[in-house]
């Protein structure tokens, strides 16, 4: 899987363009920058468009080539994010040290969530906040025109984020219709499900 990504990365067009997602942008426009982490960033098309905004950015990827893409965008912006090489598994993250965590098309084994999701939550600051974006499982009859896996046990439902983040507070959760058009890779009618989730504060 590993040299599936680094192949995709290193294509070219970059594989999902270099504007920021649409959640992301709308998400982070208008707010105070803080610290935030972007796992599975890819080629840093999010992580750019948070430090241009003044944001303090880490982000990670286990693939070399995404991070490398990611630092020469970066670098002709002239801007700077931390990006290292990292596997979901093993990530043993810094506790309290994020404002916001964004997952954008994570897609993850029941089992991989489990472990990794956790360790999110302890990087999390008190009412630090989760977002999410990813496709839900009637993304299935589009994944032949806008991306996303296969595998229905990778994608998502309310249910499921409900359970996978039950420690957080619900702040916002939709399952919705709507058009990518995020490079070659995410084009198209799509189904996808946002999520919004704070960490409770320090008693």
């Amino acid at each position: 899987m590993k040299e599936f990504w680094d192949e995709r990365y290193a294509e070219n067009e970059l594989a999902y363009g270099e504007q920021p997602n649409t959640f992301v942008k709308e998400y982070l426009q208008g707010k105070n920058p803080g610290t935030i982490l972007f796992p599975a960033e890819g080629q840093g098309r999010n992580a750019i468009f948070a430090a241009r905004l003044g944001w303090k950015v880490d982000a990670f990827d286990y693939s070399p080539v995404a991070r490398k893409r990611a630092l020469d965008l970066a670098q002709q912006v002239q801007v700077s994010i931390n990006y290292f090489v990292q596997d979901m598994l093993e990530y043993e993250p810094p506790e309290l040290k994020y404002d916001v965590i964004f997952l954008c098309y994570i897609h993850l084994k029941p089992e991989w969530r489990s472990i990794f999701y956790p360790q999110l939550l302890k990087a999390l600051k008190p009412k630090g906040v989760l977002v999410m974006e990813a496709f839900t499982k009637t993304q299935l009859a589009y994944q032949h025109l806008s991306g996303g896996p296969a595998n229905e046990m990778l994608l998502y439902t309310a249910d499921i984020v409900r359970k996978d983040f039950q420690d957080l507070d619900e702040v916002y959760l939709e399952e919705m219709k709507t058009e990518l058009n995020e490079g070659k890779y995410h084009v198209g009618p799509a189904h996808i499900i946002r999520y919004i989730g704070r960490k409770q504060p320090t008693k």
